[in-house]
C-alpha cells in the first residue's frame, strides 16, 4: 500500500462558532442552532464590544476568523510588546481577562519594587504565583494569535439590521 504524501487534506467538517456542533464544509447553515455561515462575513467586532460593555452577549459569537474590523498585524504586535499588560484583550473586546492581565501586571511592578521587603518579612514565594500565571498567558495568547487560533467577539447582523 503506497501512501500519497503530497495530497493535500479536504477539511470535511468545520464547527459552528455559535453551538459548537459539528457540520459538513459544504452546509451553508447550522443544523442544530440555525446560524447561517455566510454571515460571518459580515459579522464585525465594534458591534461585538458595545454588546458585551452592556452585559447584552446573547448573540455574540466567538470566532477564529478575524473580522474586517482587526487588524492581525496590530494585534499581534499588542500581543508581543504589550500582552504582559492585556492589551491585546482590550483591543478586542476580551474586557475582564484584559483587566485581570492588568491586576496582574500592577502586581508584578510592586513585586518588583518591594521585592526585598516581601521576601523578608514573608519568606513565601507563592505570592509571585499570579505572576506566573499572567506570563505563562501572555506567552499562550502569542502562540494563539501568531497561529491564528485567538478566537474575537463578534456580532452578526440579521436581515431586518439588527445585530445578531
Amino acid at each position: 500500500m503506497k501512501l500519497n504524501w503530497n495530497k493535500p487534506k479536504v477539511k470535511q467538517f468545520k464547527k459552528c462558532p455559535r453551538c459548537g456542533n459539528k457540520c459538513l464544509a459544504s452546509q451553508h447553515e447550522c443544523e442544530e442552532c440555525g446560524l447561517l455561515f455566510s454571515r460571518l462575513e459580515l459579522a464585525t467586532n465594534k458591534e461585538a464590544k458595545k454588546k458585551i460593555l452592556h452585559f447584552d452577549t446573547d448573540f455574540v459569537v466567538y470566532t477564529k476568523d478575524l473580522p474586517k474590523d482587526v487588524s492581525y498585524i496590530k494585534l499581534l504586535l499588542l500581543t508581543i510588546f504589550l500582552g504582559i499588560t492585556g492589551a491585546h484583550y482590550y483591543y478586542v473586546g476580551k474586557f475582564i481577562k484584559g483587566i485581570l492581565m492588568s491586576l496582574c501586571f500592577v502586581y508584578l511592578i510592586f513585586c518588583t519594587i518591594f521585592n526585598a521587603q516581601m521576601v523578608e518579612y514573608l519568606e513565601t514565594y507563592y505570592l509571585y504565583l499570579p505572576i506566573g500565571i499572567a506570563a505563562f498567558a501572555w506567552m499562550v495568547s502569542i502562540v494563539y494569535v501568531a497561529f491564528k487560533k485567538f478566537k474575537v467577539p463578534v456580532a452578526i447582523e440579521t436581515e431586518d439590521g439588527e445585530k445578531k
